[in-house]
């Protein structure tokens, strides 16, 4: 099936519509992710659940970080609801979510993903959320409760259990004289 030649069809299908507030969604033909823009031309018409139904083609057709794209945006499309949107079958939504499970998975969406978390963390905001945190370990009520002696107690009550584990003390022996080994030959902790 011609995903694509569908998508641009239902695209071309809008554009004699007059957008109605509640009635009608404002559709980006090519998405602002792949560099699409706000100009008329590049924008479709379409009722809530044809909106639904151009991601859905989109993120058939699509292939690599725009697919990646798609996906997110379909997700986070539906997640949306209001008294316009309707919801999805479970089929749908099966099929949605097996495909951004997949999609996940790949090289592209992790560059994405791992892009976009670069991104918003800022030197700024790095070093905001560090003063926030040592703020609240020298004020804040946790403070007092991993200070007191109960704590402490509990703590140390664990740690005895723990190691009266052979198989932990034989797990923790081992890991600590791989440490000493090469790199190449160390197990996984």
């Amino acid at each position: 099936m011609n995903y694509e030649r569908i998508y641009y069809q239902l695209c071309e299908r809008s554009l004699a519509r007059k957008w109605k507030k509640f009635t009608y969604e404002r559709h980006h033909i090519v998405p602002k992710s792949m560099g699409g823009t706000d100009v008329k031309s590049n924008l479709a018409v379409l009722t809530p659940r044809e909106h639904a139904l151009a991601h859905l083609l989109l993120v058939r057709f699509l292939s690599g970080e725009h697919k990646a794209k798609m996906i997110y945006a379909l997700k986070s499309m539906i997640g949306f609801r209001n008294a316009t949107r309707q919801q999805l079958t479970t089929k749908q939504y099966d099929t949605l979510r097996k495909v951004y499970q997949t999609q996940k998975q790949s090289p592209e969406y992790r560059a994405m993903a791992s892009a976009n978390t670069t991104k918003q963390w800022t030197p700024e905001r790095r070093a905001a959320v560090a003063e926030k945190a040592r703020q609240q370990w020298a004020t804040g009520p946790k403070r007092e409760s991993f200070s007191s002696n109960e704590y402490r107690a509990k703590k140390s009550r664990q740690t005895k259990e723990r190691w009266q584990d052979p198989e932990f003390a034989k797990k923790q022996s081992e890991w600590a004289l791989a440490q000493w080994q090469d790199p190449a030959k160390r197990p996984n902790r």
